[in-house]
């Protein structure tokens, strides 16, 4: 019998306490962002019942909103100096909005809402991953040429620089109007004289961004091996040619006022020594010498 009250107690106790929705259930929302760019957190709130307050927490507590009731605004207080001056709260779910976003922004978001009738508490669970937009895809023509009549084996590789995760190739090939896609990274082609002109192009995207590079027909490659080479190096003879010439103008210009400053200056003293030397004849005296 002197347990029972003990037991009474512990089920007084129980009743008492709060309800809690962890939300361990379901799984996180993922969201994606844009790094150097901006995102928000969608947050779903009950409309029908009174919020006392919303706490946004990543790896430790973000933020505490309380929201706006009658004749008081919204109270929000940022508890992360990572975040401050880089989160706003979307009205009127008081939905998460981070600006210029970095990578350490990325991973678990969560939004706990405590409502104050009926002293139950949401949770809301997310997971930011964040990606870079890619820059234009770069190729790269590998080839060999066994020598039966100029046939040519060719490995075409596409990359991207600082590509990250998620990235996926895909290798467009047009032949007579048709288009075939490879996926992956590397194609591996063969090409003979004679064969159609096949362009290619490679496709990168990543969750964030999709972008396709300029075509190429790789049978130029083989068919001249020193194509790559020789483009290049007439594109610089041709700058190096112009250099040399705009070099000659400005030298030839910049003598040419060199020569007049210098007889601009000394035809004054020409005409002094003309007339000194016409002074001196008229005394009798040799006049000075003109070198």
């Amino acid at each position: 019998m002197a347990a029972l009250p003990w037991l009474l107690l512990l089920l007084l106790s129980q009743e008492g306490e709060t309800d809690w929705y962890s939300g361990d259930g379901a799984d996180p929302e993922e969201v994606v962002g844009i790094l150097r760019e901006s995102v928000s957190l969608p947050l779903e709130m009950p409309f029908d019942e009174e919020v006392e307050n919303i706490i946004w927490s990543s790896h430790i507590r973000l933020a505490t909103v309380v929201p706006e009731t009658e004749g008081h605004p919204a109270t929000i207080m940022v508890t992360d100096p990572h975040y401050e001056g880089r989160v706003n709260f979307l009205e009127p779910t008081y939905s998460l909005h981070i600006q210029n976003l970095s990578w350490e922004d990325s991973g678990s978001y969560q939004a706990q809402v405590n409502l104050r009738t009926s002293q139950v508490s949401t949770m809301q669970q997310y997971n930011l991953r964040i990606y870079r937009r890619l820059s234009q895809p770069y190729m790269t023509v590998n080839f060999g040429i066994p020598g039966e009549e100029g046939a040519c084996n060719m490995s075409l590789i596409c990359s991207v620089e600082n590509a990250g995760l998620d990235v996926t190739y895909t290798w467009i090939s047009w032949e007579d109007g048709a288009e075939t896609a490879h996926e992956g990274s590397i194609l591996r082609a063969f090409w003979r004289p004679g064969d159609k002109a096949v362009s290619y192009s490679c496709r990168a995207s990543n969750p964030v961004s999709n972008i396709t590079s300029h075509p190429i027909q790789a049978g130029s490659f083989c068919a001249d091996p020193g194509y790559p080479l020789e483009k290049a190096s007439t594109s610089f003879c041709l700058l190096a040619k112009g250099l040399l010439i705009l070099l000659l103008f400005g030298t030839l210009a910049v003598g040419f006022w060199f020569l007049r400053v210098q007889t601009r200056g000394k035809a004054p003293r020409m005409r002094k020594l003309k007339r000194n030397r016409m002074r001196l004849r008229k005394k009798g005296q040799p006049g000075p010498s003109l070198n």
